[in-house]
């Protein structure tokens, strides 16, 4: 009875984990995803490439089985093979060939032993479709980093559109303050005109930062194939990265990897059917068949069959066969060469990933605290201008500051999105995603 508080609470972790799983799965980014990867045509001709390359294993190994062909033959000839001759007491005879032969036939063969051309068929066929399994996971992560990075920037164009609109409003408050204090004959009319001048502008950088944001959007319909003046709706503030994305990794061989191994397994398997043609071909056939006239010259159509074994045993070939295959095992060299490059940058590209978004956090804890400074500045500095201690180029300078600020953060935590978007794609990540 002592151990049913703790199933209990091993039931409820599950659950509450599940349900955070679901809910990150229902999110905006993970639903656009999702439409880019049903809309992307490249994608959809990946799938086409995979199931011809089905089709081409299948046929690599019909080759295994009996095939059957059959032919007809029609032929005139006008001056026909004559044979004449001299018998003692018959006399003069004289023998003459049909005009005309014809027939119908049917073969039946059977390869018994190619030298590996057939297996070796086979395999390169089973490597290419395991390319293009390959190549289709390589497609589906780039998209899935587009959407991700297209994504990101159209909701930090949002936030900088709220970043504009806050500041437009403190402007136009500041404004408004200024204008009082001119009309009381507090301050100098220059004062009123040099806000005036940060009202603009601050209305100058709202306006840039909706195009900004209607733009980013319209890039990120074309991805997801929706119409480009669709008003999508995106994610209004750019969250944080979690604490420990850094340590992201997926599982299994990364496509690009799979893919480099896949070229070296296929180059084996070339060099085993460039190698099977100086080999010995055994086959065995049989042919039957109605032709006419037949080897009696009788004209009638009369039936024939022949069963025969067919061997090719190659000698000489100049050293054709040395050289070719010294350039299959070039090739293998070269593949293997690519697999090291692969890993290799693949390495390098998660290293990098990882640590420019170790960097983009503490930026991001950077700028916050900067913003929660530079509000308090600028808190202070419209409290000390109303009493008149200040001047307002200072209070505007706080201002600018705290834009800054916010300008800064939203930068950030964009750079650490961006960077936390190479890591799944480095890491192949988004295959689980």
């Amino acid at each position: 009875m002592r151990f049913f508080p703790v199933i209990s609470a091993l039931f409820l972790l599950v659950s509450v984990g599940e349900a955070a799983a679901q809910s990150a799965e229902d999110s905006l980014l993970v639903c656009y995803r999702r439409m880019a990867l049903d809309s992307d045509d490249d994608l959809k001709a990946a799938a086409k490439r995979i199931e011809a390359c089905n089709e081409l294993e299948r046929a690599a190994r019909a080759g295994r089985i009996p095939t059957l062909s059959a032919g007809g033959d029609f032929r005139y000839t006008g001056n026909p093979l004559e044979y004449s001759t001299e018998l003692p007491g018959v006399g003069p005879l004289t023998f003459q060939g049909q005009n005309w032969k014809y027939g119908a036939s049917a073969t039946l063969s059977q390869p018994l032993y190619t030298g590996g051309r057939i297996s070796g068929t086979i395999r390169m066929s089973e490597s290419e479709t395991r390319m293009s399994e390959a190549q289709r996971e390589l497609l589906r992560s780039e998209v899935c980093y587009r959407v991700d990075v297209q994504y990101w920037t159209a909701v930090a164009h949002r936030e900088r559109v709220a970043v504009a609109e806050e500041y437009l409003g403190v402007v136009a408050d500041l404004e408004r303050i200024v204008r009082e204090r001119v009309e009381a004959g507090l301050c100098d009319r220059q004062e009123l005109l040099t806000v005036e001048v940060r009202h603009n502008e601050a209305r100058y950088r709202l306006l840039q930062a909706r195009s900004d944001f209607e733009t980013g959007r319209m890039a990120l319909n074309a991805l997801i194939g929706e119409p480009l003046d669709a008003e999508t709706p995106v994610d209004e503030v750019l969250p944080e990265v979690e604490p420990g994305a850094a340590g992201l990794s997926g599982a299994g061989l990364h496509p690009a990897v799979r893919l480099a191994q896949e070229r070296i397994d296929w180059e084996r398997s070339a060099l085993c059917v460039s190698d099977a043609a100086y080999k010995p071909q055994l086959h065995f056939a049989a042919n039957g068949g109605y032709f006419a006239p037949e080897y009696d010259s009788r004209p009638d159509l009369s039936p024939n069959y022949t069963l025969y074994a067919q061997l090719s045993l190659p000698i000489f070939q100049g050293g054709k066969r040395r050289r070719e295959r010294r350039a299959a095992e070039y090739r293998i060299g070269m593949a293997s060469d690519a697999l090291h490059r692969v890993e290799t940058d693949l390495d390098l590209e998660t290293r990098t990933a990882r640590t420019a978004l170790d960097e983009a956090q503490e930026r991001v804890t950077l700028a916050a605290s900067s913003l929660t400074k530079a509000l308090e500045n600028e808190h202070r500095a419209l409290e000390k201008y109303t009493e008149g201690a200040i001047s307002i180029s200072e209070v505007i300078d706080a201002q600018i500051y705290r834009q800054t600020a916010q300008e800064n953060l939203v930068a950030a935590k964009t750079a650490a999105r961006m960077h936390y978007a190479g890591l799944l794609k480095a890491t192949d990540a988004y295959r689980f995603r």
